[in-house]
């Protein structure tokens, strides 16, 4: 239980900072309608200025004065200002897919008369100026800055030169700004000043968005950032567990593969021997049973590492070169007649030691299912400075012997060897032996020196230098 919950801590994922901010970012639809239905109040509430402001009693109009309205509510317009506020209340809503889209689109529905709803609709043209930077690029913001503000102070300049007056006539001026008093044509000095502040003050809400999109944006950049390094952490421990799988198939693979071709040459031999030679049949089934429990000893010890946590798994030494004179005299007892050669100092690398053991195992083992019993097989290894080289060679089934063991290749002996030799930068090539003593070679070079195991196998080089024994029948490995 502690092993569980020390691992989902180690595995927890950085989120966004804040609890308020993520349950905002987990809701936008809701944030986004929110918005939008804050704005239709305020426009409303703007009308409701209007419309009180219309009946409040002036100084030096007549009665009939007193409701005048503003021109927006006259018709035609008032239909086209409900359009206006729809257009830009979906502008609010799509502000995140469509910021720039919806900025210039706000910026258009500005122009003209507003009334009082040009507090809310000034708003909402800062809330689009904000979302651009934020929901698009830092670039798309000084675009649509500079849209919004030329559009801006290119209707005061409008107003300006044709003499219109300031909040009387109910035309909005760049950020929303009114002129409180007496309605009085524009002046160029009050159009400088007010296009100036305008600008200014659209930079700061440019500046605020530029911040924190981008701030959000690398807050985003490090979170895919800890999500991909914690997939590729997952893929490198499934790429560990399936290389595991295929050194223990190898494993399993040689150990079987050995041991049921000797308890087969066994079995038939004691067969044979059952009427004529009694004694020596049953020390053929003695020993066919000694190798069979070699090979579930075997066994168990290579899956100790897939047992349960907690059950203890038994650790022996990996066989090596020191074990082959045994590994040899099993085959023959199975039959085979094994001369063994080694030369050299050992390399002190138990990873291939265990390569030349699996090396010589197999090949012994295709002596014994393909040649028979009886037959003759070589095998030498040389160890020289910079390589280990390893010869297992027959000379074909014996005149008169038994019938060689068939039907127990998996066909993936040579292919499984070639595997382990790459792990070295190793060769491996195997194939019929032209000329007198006919038989089969198998022949492998495991390089011992750091710069000979930068050399890749298949190289023009190297095949050069391998020969014609490089060249595999590939019917014939394929049976191997």
């Amino acid at each position: 239980m502690n092993a569980e919950l020390s691992t989902a801590a180690e595995v927890r994922l950085p989120r966004p900072p804040g609890v308020i901010r993520r349950a905002l970012a987990a809701h936008p639809l809701a944030v986004d309608v929110f918005i939008v239905t804050w704005y239709v109040l305020g426009c409303l509430l703007g009308v409701f200025i209007d419309l009180v402001a219309a009946q409040a009693p002036v100084d030096g109009l007549a009665v009939s004065d007193w409701f005048a309205l503003p021109g927006y509510l006259h018709w035609p317009w008032w239909p086209l200002a409900v359009l206006r506020v729809l257009v830009i209340g979906a502008a609010l809503l799509f502000r995140r897919r469509y910021p720039l889209a919806g900025l210039i689109v706000v910026t258009v529905a500005m122009l003209g008369d507003h009334g009082a709803q040009a507090l809310a609709s000034g708003v909402a043209l800062l809330f689009m100026i904000y979302a651009v930077p934020v929901y698009r690029s830092v670039a798309a913001g000084w675009i649509g800055y500079a849209i919004v503000v030329v559009a801006s102070v290119g209707g005061s300049l409008v107003s300006m030169l044709s003499g219109s007056t300031w909040s009387t006539t109910g035309e909005i001026t760049p950020g929303g700004v009114v002129r409180a008093g007496d309605a009085a044509a524009m002046s160029i000095p009050d159009f400088i000043v007010v296009s100036v502040m305008t600008a200014i003050w659209y930079l700061a809400v440019l500046m605020l968005g530029i911040n924190l999109g981008n701030r959000r944006r690398y807050l985003q950049a490090i979170i895919d950032r800890a999500h991909q390094l914690a997939r590729e952490r997952d893929q490198l421990a499934q790429l560990a567990v399936a290389e595991e799988r295929s050194r223990i198939a190898r494993e399993m693979h040689d150990i079987v593969a050995h041991s049921l071709s000797v308890m087969i040459a066994l079995s038939e031999g004691a067969a044979r021997a059952a009427q004529a030679a009694p004694d020596a049949a049953v020390d053929a089934m003695t020993r066919s049973a000694e190798t069979g429990r070699t090979a579930l000893a075997e066994m168990r010890r290579l899956l100790g590492a897939l047992t349960e946590q907690g059950e203890q798994a038994e650790f022996v030494p990996q066989p090596g070169v020191q074990d082959l004179p045994e590994l040899a005299r099993g085959f023959r007892d199975a039959g085979v007649d094994v001369r063994l050669e080694v030369s050299g100092e050992a390399s002190g690398d138990r990873g291939q030691d265990l390569a030349v053991y699996r090396v010589v195992q197999e090949g012994l083992t295709n002596v014994l299912r393909y040649a028979g019993t009886g037959a003759r097989a070589e095998v030498r290894i040389e160890r020289l400075p910079d390589r280990t080289v390893i010869e297992v060679r027959d000379f074909g089934a014996k005149p008169g012997s038994s019938a060689p063991v068939s039907g127990v290749g998996s066909g993936r002996g040579i292919a499984g060897l070639r595997e382990r030799a790459r792990v070295f930068g190793g060769e491996i090539s195997a194939g019929p032996v032209a000329g007198p003593g006919a038989g089969w070679l198998l022949h492998a070079e495991l390089p011992v020196s750091a710069a000979a195991r930068e050399r890749v196998p298949g190289d023009p080089a190297a095949q050069q230098e391998g020969g014609a024994d490089d060249r595999d029948p590939e019917p014939d490995e394929e049976r191997r």
